[in-house]
């Protein structure tokens, strides 16, 4: 990340950037920003990675953030590392380090929630020309006030890979109804 662009992520992130990324994580590249929608909220999407042009289903790290309020609607870290193993947090140790994730970057989550389910979960991404499959550990969670969900993925490192929020489900009309600004497969019919 050049310095300009890390500045105004921080500014928008503060306090506590450093501690969602690595250090070799900053020197990523940014190689997309897209403002668009996410439910009714205007929001921007930053995405990061190694080499200085985006490829999808590549390793990547995106920052989706609110326009209006500059609060943190997804985050992102799909990275190598993270191929699936056999170690893993555990559920109580993913819901801990969800809640004290959510008590820096989005306080508001926790006031009246309920959490629906933890279990692990893959993401795909592709590495040297070949799919690899990572797995982290999902804690998935309702807002009792909005009647939205959020979550997050728990990497096997302890850190986040993964954070949505204010995501829409509707069960009738069988899955999710907000847009997928951090997930490739989407997005690369919205570019």
């Amino acid at each position: 990340m050049t310095s300009t662009q890390l500045i105004k992520i921080r500014t928008q992130l503060e306090p506590n950037l450093q501690k969602l990324l690595a250090n070799n994580e900053l020197d990523f590249n940014l190689v997309l920003t897209n403002k668009g929608m996410h439910n009714k909220q205007p929001v921007t999407l930053y995405r990061f990675e190694p080499q200085e042009t985006m490829h999808l289903n590549n390793q990547h790290i995106s920052f989706l953030l609110d326009d209006d309020s500059s609060k943190l609607q997804g985050f992102v870290r799909l990275l190598p590392q993270y191929q699936s193993t056999n170690t893993q947090v555990s559920k109580e140790k993913a819901l801990a380090i969800t809640l004290k994730f959510l008590e820096i970057y989005a306080p508001d989550l926790l006031k009246n929630y309920n959490n629906n389910w933890i279990d692990t979960h893959d993401e795909e991404i592709i590495v040297n020309g070949k799919k690899v499959t990572l797995t982290g550990m999902k804690v998935k969670c309702r807002d009792l006030n909005t009647g939205l969900y959020f979550w997050t993925i728990i990497a096997p490192d302890e850190t986040i890979m993964v954070f949505e929020r204010d995501v829409e489900w509707d069960f009738i009309r069988a899955g999710r109804q907000t847009q997928k600004w951090l997930h490739d497969s989407w997005l690369s019919k919205k570019l």
